[in-house]
């Protein structure tokens, strides 16, 4: 038989068995599609959790307070327990492997920011350098607040891109101006973006030891934020950090609620074990999908081989061997799976690109991609399975005895 007669012989089998070859073929078509589009899809949600990490340092610990909620050396739970500098000190000394610590207060005002004929109202950040490390802040022009800065206590301001936006002219430079702050004059140093996004663009950073000059000696701080050393595990410094707080304002060590520690490496590994959790689910949910697709296709496949034995039987008599009918039915096996399965592939990888292409994207959702290793994973399996899926029937049809297949009807 020639290739060309091989193909025909094997188009005409689907073709007498339009239906049944449809259906099992949808089988395995659909295995395919569900299992790329769920891993795109679960991409996309990965990427999109994943984006509210790329906004900070990943070795940074960021400490608020809270209330206590245990009794402790005689006082009652409720308490609020109130940061303040003295504290930043005493994590910085007492702590080795801290660096990059700073403060963040918050400056509330009702008093809009001004410039010239401008105003506007904005987050006004008092803060150490340290926290243009921990927030990745990017500069565009100018340049970043320095130590000097802080040790001087001078009167400068970092402001974001949307806040020079709205408070100067599209051709004037904010750097070297000033704006007022509460009836205070800060000079404009530098102009930043960041990936946080509009409402970090809104803010406008100043060092914390001119907030103290200008506003409030002794003030609450809203968070106390450092990053860790190389050679430091940031996951370790919770304890550390709970117990010089916890003798210094006198609340139990183990009183979680009392200060609330934020870890971002280890909320950063659960959040990637989670994923990774996700999509072993889905490639097992896929792989048992396209697996009963498979055994539709086996099915099918004994079927045809019992429905054609006597053909079998005349194909042995004119000089048919075992290898020949055995190439037959694998060959119809692997046509079937291959191309459903390939079109399965193509669908979800075509969804996946759609909804990228469209722009869909949510605030824990963003790029959807298709692994190019998943798509060599699906085909692989395609393959595999193809071979298996028809083995056992096509050998089923080469052992079938000549007298017998003539004998059938």
């Amino acid at each position: 038989m020639s290739v060309l007669d091989h193909w025909e012989d094997i188009f005409l089998s689907v073709r007498r068995h339009k239906l049944r070859a449809f259906l099992t073929a949808f089988g395995v078509f659909w295995g395919i599609f569900m299992v790329v589009l769920l891993l795109g899809i679960g991409t996309g949600l990965e990427r999109g959790m994943l984006q509210i990490f790329k906004d900070d340092a990943l070795n940074s610990v960021w400490v608020e307070s809270g209330k206590t909620s245990v009794p402790f050396d005689g006082l009652l739970p409720g308490r609020p327990i109130t940061l303040n500098i003295q504290d930043l000190d005493l994590l910085q000394s007492g702590i080795p492997g801290i660096e990059n610590i700073t403060p963040r207060i918050e400056l509330k005002t009702k008093e809009p920011v001004t410039f010239e004929r401008q105003s506007g109202s904005f987050p006004i950040l008092a803060i150490a350098p340290g926290y243009h490390v921990v927030e990745r802040t990017q500069l565009l022009s100018g340049r970043l607040m320095n130590e000097l800065d802080t040790a001087e206590g001078r009167r400068i301001a970092v402001i974001g891109s949307r806040v020079a936006q709205l408070l100067f002219n599209e051709d004037e430079d904010p750097v070297g101006q000033r704006i007022t702050i509460e009836g205070t004059n800060y000079l404009v140093v530098g102009v930043f973006t960041d990936v946080g996004g509009e409402g970090e663009l809104r803010r406008i950073y100043i060092p914390y030891t001119a907030y103290l000059r200008s506003f409030n000696p002794n003030p609450e701080v809203t968070f106390m934020i450092f990053t860790v050393k190389d050679g430091y595990h940031s996951v370790d410094f919770e304890s550390h950090v709970r117990t010089l707080l916890a003798k210094r304002h006198r609340f139990a060590p183990t009183d979680y609620a009392a200060v609330g520690i934020w870890n971002s490496l280890d909320e950063y590994l659960k959040f990637q074990a989670l994923f990774g959790g996700i999509h072993l689910f889905v490639g097992i949910v896929g792989l048992g999908t396209l697996c009963a697709g498979l055994i539709g296709v086996t099915n099918v496949m004994f079927i045809a081989v019992k429905e054609r034995t006597r053909e079998i039987g005349i194909r042995k008599t004119i000089g048919a061997t075992p290898p020949k009918i055995l190439t037959m039915i694998l060959s119809e096996s692997l046509v079937l799976t291959i191309v459903s399965g390939y079109l399965g592939l193509l669908a979800g990888v075509s969804g996946v690109e759609l909804i990228r292409v469209i722009g869909f994207e949510m605030e824990y959702f963003r790029e959807p991609e298709v692994d190019i290793g998943v798509a060599l994973w699906a085909l692989t399996v395609l393959i595999i399975g193809g071979i298996v899926a028809g083995y056992i029937p096509a050998q089923q049809a080469a052992r079938i005895n000549i007298v017998e297949a003539l004998r059938h009807e």
